[in-house]
């Protein structure tokens, strides 16, 4: 999947999210199981809305970026 079709994906898979926010995947994890970050859980496997974490992110930043 080259990087054009990755953001047109409204799914993004852990990998994409760490790369995204310039975390490791613990950190992401950790947001997760906390209710930091948005996701979805089907059984194992974690899913990302690629709209819900940009408006996450835009949200964090209209706040200042602390929580």
């Amino acid at each position: 999947m080259d990087e054009r079709e990755q953001e047109e994906n409204p799914v993004m898979r852990a990998n994409e999210v760490c790369k995204l926010l310039g975390v490791g995947r613990n950190t992401l994890y950790d947001g997760c199981r906390r209710g930091i970050i948005p996701h979805r859980r089907f059984g194992r496997v974690i899913l990302f809305y690629r709209k819900r974490i940009l408006a996450w992110l835009e949200n964090r930043d209209n706040e200042g970026g602390n929580q």
